[in-house]
């Protein structure tokens, strides 16, 4: 069997912002390579986004706070006024920039990392999904059942289990659903029916998982039950506080949490 397809690496798997103790914040050192690279404290400031008044108080601290002073002025004269760092304050902007270099390098490395495995990278990639509905299965067709109008899709799951879904054809076509595709299967918890026993009973219902009660969470009228299947997905279904305590649900239980077809959506990756 060939290996799964790996995904592309989100972008920034691991991010991070480089910060130095104190008041010596990124503006500061933006706005001593702006001063650098313009001559001009008010056309600096305008490009790091200070006022004018903003900005000199942000030199005239540093130049305060440091042993040395970091940017001299001069004022008028033949030649006109200008600003520009010293030779202190071209050794801080040059540490500054060697620093952030090496953290990118630190960065770069991790994700380099990260990137290498594939693991990682599906789940990172799966959890940047965000949607309303609590249960979301991960898998892989295993079947299409054509029809004239909708289409049965087998989706298999971790451990062996299997859930069906109904879709249009169109949508079959449209998100390209077929064998070996991987999918994302949602189910909101209000379509979930919980069942402890068939008694003499068969359901038409598509969808029939077995598994172990893991948590049952009351609210003022609604109860979240969590029920665990053998593979390791969980199944979320929202019942009434009597329906809890009619079928005697608590952690442990046996219980088999049953959908529709209909009730599944299904999502491909973009």
């Amino acid at each position: 069997m060939s290996e799964p397809k790996q995904p592309p690496a989100p972008p920034g798997l691991v991010e991070g912002e480089l910060r130095l103790a104190g008041g010596l914040n990124e503006k500061l050192f933006r706005l001593l390579a702006a001063i650098d690279a313009s001559g001009s404290i008010n056309q600096a400031a305008k490009a790091v986004g200070l006022s004018y008044k903003g900005a000199w108080e942000m030199v005239e601290r540093a130049n305060n706070l440091s042993p040395r002073v970091l940017v001299s002025t001069a004022v008028g004269g033949r030649h006109g006024g200008g600003t520009a760092l010293t030779a202190a304050g071209q050794s801080l902007l040059g540490l500054y920039r060697r620093l952030q270099e090496e953290h990118r390098q630190f960065l770069r490395g991790l994700n380099d990392d990260l990137a290498a495995d594939p693991e990682f990278l599906f789940l990172a990639r799966r959890m940047l999904m965000k949607a309303s509905a609590r249960n979301q299965f991960f898998g892989k067709v295993a079947e299409v059942r054509p029809g004239a109008v909708n289409a049965e899709v087998v989706v298999s799951l971790k451990g062996g289990d299997t859930l069906v879904a109904a879709v249009t054809m169109e949508s079959l076509q449209t998100l390209g659903i077929a064998a070996d595709v991987d999918v994302v299967a949602l189910v909101k918890a209000p379509q979930v029916v919980i069942v402890t026993d068939m008694g003499p009973y068969r359901l038409s219902a598509r969808n029939q998982l077995t598994g172990s009660v893991v948590r049952v969470q009351k609210g003022a009228v609604n109860a979240e039950v969590v029920i665990q299947l053998p593979g390791g997905d969980t199944v979320y279904a929202t019942v009434t506080n009597d329906a809890v305590e009619d079928l005697g649900l608590k952690e442990g239980s046996a219980a088999t949490a049953v959908f529709k077809a209909g009730a599944v959506i299904l999502g491909v990756a973009a």
